[in-house]
């Protein structure tokens, strides 16, 4: 049996829904469906039932049936799973959505939902209110001595089993750092404790580090992708130190950083 749940951490705005919700629960479902977990299928329908305790219907977007999200014909889990390329394991995706507070009104504040399935397909959701980040805040971004190993898969899924980015985290203070970036054996830069990279190398195309490096196949990294607004690129530390460096991941959105170590 395993020891660790799988995890999907989502942001809710009051004018769309569940922000990348199809991506979400695809996500959630490939991961359970190699890890062996069952459940994933219900979790849409688990999430409309949690969030319409507290919101009212018209805040349901992305999720109400009466939106085709969890209708028979029309599941995100059907429909998405077969978009999945056998090489990156992305998936088709609409435009980006940022994390503007602007974006929601002022009577219904974003909310950050936090999604857990466990071994035995029990299905887990709390919520909590959710600040995004002022526009033009840049990140400072360290180093980790800490270091994820290409040939442990299990980076690919997003699980409970946290050590080795916490062990990370706790090098640097957050009075020092906002962020850490962790190598791979090898020295290959992977993701943050929470975030995906991005670089911006003046071609228009942001690039973004192989999953063989060891690391997430992250929600907002699959749809960057697949709206060919990022490509998969092998990159080193020294590629980050020359172009302009972004982190970033579904709940929060691009986020502009530089590296203060290297």
């Amino acid at each position: 049996m395993n020891d660790f749940s799988l995890i999907e951490t989502m942001r809710w705005e009051s004018r769309t829904g569940i922000v990348r919700l199809r991506l979400h629960l695809a996500r959630l479902k490939r991961s359970a469906g190699r890890l062996g977990f069952p459940g994933a299928e219900k979790a849409a329908e688990k999430l409309a039932d949690v969030l319409g305790e507290s919101l009212p219907p018209s805040a349901l977007s992305g999720i109400s049936p009466s939106r085709g999200e969890i209708a028979r014909d029309t599941s995100p889990l059907e429909v998405d799973s077969g978009l999945i390329s056998s090489l990156e394991e992305e998936m088709s995706a609409r435009p980006t959505e940022g994390g503007n507070p602007d974006k929601t009104t002022k009577d219904q504040a974003p909310l950050r939902i936090r999604l857990t399935l466990s071994p035995t397909g029990e299905i887990a959701i709390t919520t909590a209110p959710f600040t995004p980040l002022p526009d033009g805040t840049v990140w400072r971004v360290a180093i980790a001595t800490t270091r994820l190993h290409s040939t442990n898969t299990l980076l690919r899924h997003k699980t409970t089993r946290r050590a080795v980015y916490e062990m990370a985290r706790t090098e640097y203070p957050a009075t020092e750092a906002d962020e850490v970036l962790l190598l791979n054996e090898k020295g290959e830069p992977c993701e943050g404790t929470i975030t995906s990279i991005f670089l911006d190398d003046g071609s228009g195309i942001l690039k973004t580090p192989p999953i063989a490096y060891g690391l997430l196949a992250g929600v907002l990294r699959t749809e960057l992708i697949c709206a060919r607004r990022a490509r998969v690129q092998r990159l080193t530390l020294k590629d980050l130190q020359n172009g302009t460096l972004y982190m970033g991941n579904s709940l929060r959105g691009l986020i502009r950083a530089e590296l203060i170590s290297a």
